[in-house]
């Protein structure tokens, strides 16, 4: 789904879908494109509509209505768009063929708070706004009415560091109440205390409603909810939060409670296994909560599902056994439950501390947040290393820090889970300050991948220093050349190109260069003479790239006007084109193409060597 949703999200029908997976040789999409088709079907046949689809109808209808004589998008007199940073090019797409009616367009946006690449939205459309309308009017809206100024001072010193943002200095409504403190802790346990001791301070004067924390990732406050509940503190969870979501250890849960004859509590209480049901009531009859604990974990466990893999049946066995020293170390059932009751069952009034994703919280705020886990595997993920990547990290930190009206509060463990970590750099920037580089490597206290990131942002920033500012729309994209040339690590499998993102990059599947450089057989695709001049131009190494792409199509494709190059070109093409042959419903017009392309390269290109 995830495949099929990004495919829809730029417009592409399962019939270019297959072609382009054919073309890329990316096996695995070209399974995904054939399951793309089948479910399309099965939306028709059912007459079925989900939100990807409902954009893309609305495309075609106001596309065609804009061909027809406008008679339905010619109503429309002004568009508003808000949140536009979070916009995607199908959402994009059909807004502008709505303008073809004559409307005006107004949208409301901060580039700073673009945090949803992941899921398809592209903040190049805010950024590039006045390019793609060359009438508009930018009104920047800068002072900020929630915050007090030392937090907006932070907020505004760490989105200095964007590498691509519209230049503007916020400015605070408030005054300089509050606070902002960085607190390093040796370890989550002792994070979670000091995240308790900053609350119960706190709420001598403000409500527990009126305190967050917040988290890069939903598994990370586990230490803290549990530090919290057994000081009875009452919580909010939000967005998955919580302490044992798994199935598994939800079982282990309501086996325990009938065992130790706890009355079902919303939250755990779960329909179990009418054989686990009954040997947690026969171990009710003993007055052993630890033993039977043993027991209920070992009987589970042996009886996970026979289908899972090694490593599902390892991370399975792994949560019980962790849930089962965290009640081991109660004394009995109702002290237990006693601790989870304020997990499992927020107050009524709501008026509890808000756990939550930063994610979640964009849009909200509170008295005072808590940001916590500020490390450098967390915030920036290390799941992420690319450097648009690395500046959406920054931008949920900048969400983060900017939900506070008055106390901002970010805590960091040098120690989590048996590893050390370093701190997030990010901090660093919010109080005003520059990462020496060098230094924090000899220091050892900085990750190589956020290394590697901030010597390349220097690189960036010295090149910004030297253009006057604000920036001009030739500036800015000189330097997004500036960033699409800076790949320190290239596998040399292959070259992909510029392609549809925008930005050089390396792709090991081993045919997607003539895509990423334009060639394709899509239907609304290049025309002949466009697709020839395409391998011309690849044959005779004439396509514009960095040196060090250069050399990786080099050794991948052969150097220009060779029989390497012209055999890689042919066999690429051939192979997609066998891809599409071996489908049931092939692509006519897309094999008519290489075909054609086929026949180009032997009888043009070839008479060149």
């Amino acid at each position: 789904m995830s495949y099929i949703n990004g495919i829809r999200e730029k417009l592409i029908d399962p019939e270019d879908a297959t072609i382009e997976a054919s073309e890329t040789g990316d096996k695995k999409d070209i399974l995904y494109a054939e399951i793309y088709k089948k479910y399309e079907e099965y939306l028709t046949e059912n007459q079925l509509v989900d939100f990807p689809r409902m954009i893309q109808y609305a495309y075609k209808a106001f596309a065609n209505d804009a061909s027809k004589g406008k008679s339905y998008i010619s109503q429309f007199k002004h568009v508003l768009i808000d949140e536009y940073q979070d916009i995607n090019f199908s959402q994009k797409s059909m807004v502008d063929q709505i303008l073809k009616g004559g409307a005006c367009l107004w949208v409301v946006g901060d580039d700073d708070q673009a945090i949803y690449g992941w899921r398809g939205s592209s903040v190049k459309f805010i950024l590039d706004f006045e390019r793609d309308y060359p009438d508009a009017k930018l009104v920047v809206l800068n002072t900020n009415y929630r915050s007090e100024n030392k937090i907006v001072i932070a907020a505004n010193n760490l989105a200095k560091n964007f590498l691509e943002r519209h230049e503007k200095n916020i400015i605070s409504f408030g005054n300089d109440e509050g606070e902002v403190s960085i607190f390093k802790n040796d370890d989550e346990k002792l994070e979670g205390n000091k995240i308790l001791s900053i609350i119960e301070n706190k709420t001598k004067t403000i409500s527990f409603k009126d305190i967050a924390i917040l988290a890069r990732t939903n598994t990370l406050p586990s230490t803290v909810v549990n530090t919290l509940s057994t000081a009875n503190i009452p919580m909010v969870l939000k967005d998955n939060i919580g302490l044992f979501n798994e199935p598994s250890t939800k079982d282990l849960l309501t086996a325990a409670a009938i065992a130790g004859k706890i009355k079902p509590m919303r939250g755990w209480n779960k329909r179990i296994n009418p054989k686990l049901f009954g040997f947690a009531k026969k171990l009710s009859e003993e007055d052993n909560w630890v033993r039977n604990l043993k027991s209920l974990a070992s009987y589970i466990v042996k009886n996970l599902p026979s289908n899972l893999k090694d490593d599902e049946l390892e991370n399975r066995a792994e949560e019980i056994e962790n849930c089962r020293k965290y009640l081991s170390d109660f004394k009995s059932a109702n002290a237990a439950f006693k601790t989870l009751e304020p997990i499992f069952n927020p107050p009524k009034d709501q008026n509890g501390v808000h756990i939550g994703t930063i994610h979640g919280a964009k849009g909200l705020e509170w008295d005072t947040v808590i940001v916590m886990g500020c490390e450098d595997d967390k915030l920036p993920h290390s799941n992420n290393s690319e450097f648009w990547e690395i500046e959406e990290e920054r931008r949920i930190a900048y969400v983060a820090i900017t939900r506070p009206r008055t106390n901002l509060y970010m805590t960091w463990a040098a120690k989590r889970d048996g590893f050390e970590k370093f701190q997030s750099p990010y901090l660093n920037e919010m109080l005003g300050k520059k990462t020496e580089v060098k230094k924090a490597v000899s220091e050892n206290v900085i990750s190589d991948n956020t290394s590697k990131y901030l010597t390349f942002q220097e690189e960036v920033r010295e090149f910004k220093e030297q253009q006057h500012q604000p920036m001009s729309q030739e500036e800015r994209h000189r330097i997004a050349e500036l960033i699409a040339n800076n790949r320190r690590e290239i596998n040399t499998a292959i070259a992909d190109g510029l392609g549809k993102g925008g930005e050089w990059k390396i792709r090991d599947t081993g045919n997607g260069f003539l895509y990423e450089v334009g060639y394709t057989a899509i239907k609304d695709g290049p025309g002949t003479k466009r697709r020839h001049q395409i391998l011309a131009d690849v044959f005779h190494g004439k396509i514009n790239m960095p040196a060090t792409l250069k050399e990786a199509v080099a050794k991948t494709w052969g150097d220009p006007m060779s029989k390497d190059r012209l055999r890689k070109m042919r066999n690429t093409i051939n192979t997609a084109l066998g891809a599409q042959k071996g489908k049931r419903n092939a692509s006519l017009q897309a094999i008519e193409k290489w075909e054609e392309d086929l026949n180009f390269i032997d009888n043009e290109l070839k008479k060149e060597l």
